[in-house]
């Protein structure tokens, strides 16, 4: 009888315990776990897809920095903040930063241009390692855009910039996370 109790006891801690143990809470409530959720907040009700995001929602047009400092396409009157965020010394997509990935897909299929993939990294480490760190991130990010999205290769250009152009200081952890990217610039033949 005690073993019984114990064991049902064990079985029920073990219910509780593990959607937190094996990441399956759903904070927003939408039927995506968070670990999958690509748009975390999304408002109670709203009907989502796979990814966690609203499945009425489209995209807003896409426009994007050239190389030359211009808006693209010309119809745009100013560029959209896109950029794809990474963690401390490492070149993988977070699940979260895949609607960006889907932005870019969009604006590629709308637009017959080359795209130029700048990765960034934050000011710890050496320039050496933070420079092959950018351009392994900018690779990173044309993969899947060549090997998942069915893009031409010769699209892309992959460029490392290392440490040398932050968009915030590197003095704080919230500074350094944004110094960590990989920027789109619209490379356009003259």
């Amino acid at each position: 009888m005690m073993n019984k109790f114990w064991l049902i006891l064990l079985c029920f801690i073990g219910l509780i315990l593990s959607p937190v143990a094996f990441g399956w809470n759903d904070s927003d409530k939408d039927g995506v776990p968070d670990i999958k959720d690509a748009c975390p907040h999304t408002p109670l009700g709203v009907l989502v897809d796979a990814s966690g995001c609203d499945k009425s929602r489209l995209f807003k047009p896409v426009c994007l920095i050239t190389t030359d400092d211009r808006v693209y396409p010309d119809t745009c009157i100013q560029a959209t903040e896109l950029a794809l965020n990474f963690e401390f010394a490492k070149t993988e997509i977070l699940y979260s930063q895949w609607q960006i990935l889907a932005q870019i897909k969009q604006f590629l299929q709308l637009n017959d241009v080359k795209l130029c993939l700048i990765g960034h990294t934050d000011a710890v480490g050496s320039v050496e390692a933070n420079q092959l760190l950018s351009e392994a991130r900018a690779k990173t990010v044309k993969g899947i855009l060549v090997e998942d999205y069915g893009f031409d290769p010769e699209r892309f250009i992959v460029r490392g910039m290392g440490t040398r152009s932050p968009i915030s200081t590197n003095d704080t952890p919230v500074g350094r996370a944004l110094n960590r990217r990989v920027n789109f610039l619209v490379e356009l033949d003259h």
